[in-house]
C-alpha cells in the first residue's frame, strides 16, 4: 500500500517537473538575448535532472513493489507503463538535452538564426512534450486504469495515443521551424508565445477530447449488459492448469448427456421438516432504539430477524414476498447447502416477485453462526434491510452458555441520517450478567465495509470464525481489538468477572457508535474505553486447521483472482469499476473444476481498498498469506484482503453445482467484481437480465 500511494505522490510531482520542462523549452525561443537563453537553458537543464531523479524513485517503488509483493503486482505497470515511459523520456536524456548542452556559448548579445533554429527544432522540443504527456498516463494508470494482466491491445494503446497527440504539436512546431530557417522569426514577446503555446494546447486537447468521446461512446455501448444470458463466461473458460473438463469444448458443453442442471440439485426432499419457519418480505416504517426512523425492507416486518435450529435438522424456510418490486431471494451466507437452494437469481432460482413464494429446504450439517440476506440487488437490499441470523446449536453442547447474545452490526439510512445499530439499538445497552457466568457473543457483520471492534474489562477468546469453531482457542487481553470483513462472523467468549466488561464496535473515543455494557451488581457509572494495543490475527492464533488441503503438497488446479480497479462503463454508466483479472462480470473468468478436486485460489489486491471475497458453497482453508505460511490455516468463508495483500486459500471440489465467488462489499459486486465457478457437469438453468427480472450482485 507504501509503494502504491508513494506511487501516485511521485508521478503526480513528475507531471508537474515534466509540464514545467515543457513549458520551458517552448519559451527558448522568445528569449530578449543570448543571456536570457542561456538562463532558461539552466534552468531546463535543473528541472530536467530533478526529474529525473523522481523518475528513478517511481522506478525504484516499482521495484521495491516487485520484491515485496512479487511479480503479479507489478506485472501491468512492467509491460504496459515503464515501455511508454521509456518512449517519453529517454529522447530527452539521450538526445535533447545533450544537444541543448551542445549549443555553444557565445558573448554575442543578439542571438543568431543558426541557435534559433536548434532549439526550435521539433526534435528538441517534443521529447519535453513526451515525458510530460506519458508521466501524465502515468498518473492516470496509477489512479483510474490500473493495468492488469494487459491484452496486446492494451501494450500498443498508450504508445499510439502518445503519437496521435504528439501529432499535432509537431505540425505546430515544424511551421514554426521552417519560420525560423527562413529568416521570418524574429524573438516572439512572452505573451504572444504563450498565445501560440496555448493555441496548441488547445488543439491537442481537441484531438484527445475526439478520442475520449470515441471511447466513451464505445464503452457505453460495449458494457451493457444483456437482456437474457446464462451466468457463465463461455468465451474465457479458466481451467486452473488442470486435466481438460467437460467444458474444453465449450461450444458444445451442452450437449453431454451425462450432465445435471443447477436446478436438479436440491438435495434430498423427501424427509419431513424438523423446523418450518415463514419469512414476508415487505416494507415498514423501523423505528430505532434513538427513536431514528427507517424506510425499511424486512423479513416479517422486523428487524434481523433469528431463525434458530438444531445440527441435523431438516430446515423449511417458506419466502414469500408481499411488495418488493424487484422481487427477492434468499441467500445462506456460509451455509454450504445444496446448489438449488443458494438463492442466486438467475443461477440457482428465479426471483421472487411480489405475491410470490419459494421453499428453501435443506439439512442443516453444519453447527455455528450463520446469516441470510437478499442476494436480488444485494447492493440496495441487504443495506436497506433484508438479512438475518441462522443460528445452528450442536448435536451435543460440550459447554453450556448461560448468557448469550447474537449481535448483528448494520449501518442504516436513517431520517436522522446514517446510523450503526446492533439491530434496534444504535445507543448503549446495558446488561446485567451474574458474575462466573459464561457469555457468548455472535458478531455478524453486515455492513460492506470491515468494522473494528473492542471488549474490554476481561480476558476472552474468539472460539469461532465464520461458523467453524477453532481448536484450543488462546486468551485475549482486553487490549486486543479484533476486526471482522464484510459478511464475516466471530463467536467470542468470556466469564463474566465481578466487574464491569464493555463491548463497543468502532474507535475506543467514538461515542456515537453503539455498545454494550454487562455489569454484575450495579451499573458503572462512567463507562469509558481504551486505545487497543493489539490486533488479532487469525493467522496466529489457536490450533492449526488440518484437512484434506492442508497436507496437500499439490493441487489439481490452482487459480488466480488480481482484484484491481480503473474507471469505466458499467451497464452503460460511468463508474470506478473493481476488477478480476483486468475485467468485470460479465467479462471475468468462469472457473472450472471436477467434483472432488483439491483447488487452490490465490487472491491478489492490487486496488486501493479492501475486498472480502466470497465463496458460495464452500468452505475455505487459508494456507499463505503474503507470500509466507500462515502459523495456523483456519477455515472461512469469506476473505478480507486488505490493499497490497495475497492470500493463498483451498478447498474441496464437494458441492456441485454453479456458484458465486464475488467481493462481498456488495456495491463492488454490482459494478463487476463478480465470478463463478463451475463444475464441469453442471449446465445452467436460468437466466439472468432485465428479461427474467432475475438481477443478482
Amino acid at each position: 500500500m507504501f509503494e502504491t500511494i508513494a506511487g501516485i505522490i511521485v508521478t503526480l510531482v513528475m507531471t508537474v517537473l515534466w509540464g514545467w520542462a515543457s513549458l520551458t523549452v517552448t519559451m527558448l525561443p522568445t528569449s530578449k538575448n543570448n543571456l536570457r537563453l542561456k538562463s532558461r537553458k539552466t534552468l531546463l537543464v535543473w528541472v530536467s535532472c530533478i526529474a529525473f531523479v523522481v523518475d528513478l524513485i517511481w522506478c525504484l517503488l516499482v521495484m521495491s513493489q516487485f520484491v515485496r509483493y512479487g511479480w503479479l503486482f507489478v506485472e501491468g505497470i512492467i509491460k504496459v507503463i515503464v515501455p511508454v515511459m521509456l518512449i517519453g523520456h529517454l529522447p530527452v536524456a539521450m538526445y535533447a538535452l545533450p544537444k541543448l548542452r551542445s549549443i555553444p556559448p557565445t558573448q554575442q548579445e543578439s542571438i543568431s538564426v543558426d541557435t534559433l533554429a536548434k532549439v526550435s527544432h521539433p526534435a528538441m522540443v517534443i521529447p519535453f512534450y513526451a515525458a510530460a504527456i506519458t508521466s501524465v498516463m502515468n498518473v492516470f494508470s496509477h489512479i483510474f486504469a490500473q493495468p492488469v494482466m494487459p491484452s496486446m491491445y492494451e501494450l500498443v494503446q498508450l504508445p499510439f495515443l502518445l503519437l496521435l497527440i504528439l501529432f499535432v504539436p509537431f505540425l505546430f512546431l515544424k511551421r514554426k521551424y521552417r519560420a525560423v530557417r527562413r529568416g521570418e522569426f524574429a524573438q516572439q514577446k512572452r505573451g504572444r508565445e504563450l498565445l501560440r503555446f496555448g493555441l496548441m494546447c488547445v488543439a491537442t486537447t481537441s484531438v484527445v477530447s475526439t478520442v475520449m468521446v470515441v471511447h466513451v461512446l464505445a464503452g457505453i455501448q460495449s458494457s451493457k449488459l444483456p437482456e437474457a444470458s446464462d451466468m457463465m463466461n463461455h468465451h474465457w473458460i479458466d481451467e486452473g492448469g488442470g486435466v481438460p473438463t467437460m467444458l474444453s469444448d465449450h461450444q458444445n458443453h451442452g450437449n453431454h448427456s451425462d450432465m445435471v442442471e443447477v436446478a436438479a440439485l436440491t438435495g434430498d426432499l423427501s424427509a419431513p421438516a424438523d423446523s418450518k419457519f415463514e419469512l414476508v418480505a415487505q416494507q415498514k416504517e423501523v423505528t430505532l432504539a434513538s427513536g431514528a426512523k427507517i424506510d425499511a425492507w424486512t423479513y416479517n416486518g422486523g428487524i434481523a430477524p433469528e431463525l434458530r435450529v438444531r445440527q441435523g435438522d431438516i430446515v423449511e424456510v417458506k419466502l414469500m414476498n408481499k411488495d418488493i418490486d424487484k422481487g427477492v431471494t434468499i441467500h445462506w451466507h456460509g451455509y454450504n447447502v445444496p446448489n438449488a437452494m443458494d438463492g442466486v437469481p438467475g443461477m440457482t432460482q428465479n426471483v421472487v416477485k411480489p405475491g410470490q413464494s419459494f421453499t428453501y429446504k435443506f439439512q442443516a450439517k453444519q453447527a455455528g453462526t450463520y446469516w441470510f440476506h437478499s442476494h436480488q440487488l444485494a447492493a440496495e437490499q441487504v443495506v436497506k434491510g433484508l438479512f438475518g441470523s441462522l443460528i445452528v446449536d450442536p448435536h451435543s453442547e460440550t459447554e453450556i452458555d448461560e448468557e448469550e447474545f447474537t449481535v448483528m452490526n448494520h449501518r442504516w439510512e436513517t431520517d436522522q441520517g446514517k446510523k450503526t445499530a446492533f439491530g434496534y439499538e444504535d445507543q448503549a445497552q446495558w446488561k446485567q450478567i451474574q458474575s462466573g457466568k459464561k457469555v457468548r457473543l455472535r458478531i455478524i457483520n453486515t455492513h460492506n465495509q470491515s468494522q473494528k471492534y473492542l471488549l474490554q474489562g476481561t480476558d476472552y477468546q474468539i472460539t469461532s470464525i465464520d461458523g467453524v469453531p477453532i481448536q484450543d482457542p488462546d486468551r485475549l487481553s482486553d487490549r486486543t481489538a479484533f476486526r471482522l470483513g464484510s459478511g464475516g462472523r466471530y463467536d467470542v467468549t468470556f466469564t463474566m468477572p465481578d466487574r464491569p466488561v464493555l463491548f463497543k464496535i468502532g474507535d475506543y473515543q467514538d461515542d456515537k457508535k453503539p455498545s454494550m455494557i454487562f455489569y454484575p451488581d450495579a451499573p458503572p457509572a462512567n463507562p469509558s474505553f481504551q486505545a487497543e494495543s493489539d490486533m488479532f490475527d487469525p493467522s496466529q492464533y489457536g490450533k492449526p486447521a488440518q484437512n484434506e488441503v492442508t497436507s496437500a503438497t499439490e493441487f489439481d488446479r490452482e487459480f488466480k483472482m488480481i482484484l484491481g480497479n480503473r474507471m469505466g462503463f458499467y451497464n452503460g454508466q460511468i463508474h470506478f469499476l473493481w476488477t478480476i483479472n483486468g475485467e468485470v462480470y460479465p467479462h471475468t473468468p468462469t472457473f472450472v473444476v471436477k467434483q472432488g478436486e483439491r483447488v487452490k485460489t490465490t487472491f491478489v489486491n492490487k486496488s486501493l481498498a479492501e475486498h472480502p471475497m466470497h465463496l458460495h458453497g464452500h468452505h475455505m482453508t487459508v494456507l499463505r498469506k503474503n507470500g509466507e505460511q500462515v502459523m495456523t490455516p483456519w477455515l472461512t468463508d469469506t476473505v478480507n484482503v486488505l490493499p497490497g495483500e495475497t492470500y493463498e486459500v483451498a478447498f474441496v471440489a464437494d458441492n456441485p453445482g454453479m456458484w458465486m465467488d464475488h467481493c462481498h462489499n456488495l456495491d463492488h459486486a454490482a459494478t463487476g467484481m463478480v465470478l463463478h465457478l463451475m463444475y464441469d457437469h453442471v449446465r445452467p438453468s436460468y437466466e439472468v437480465g432485465t428479461k427474467s427480472g432475475n438481477l443478482p450482485d
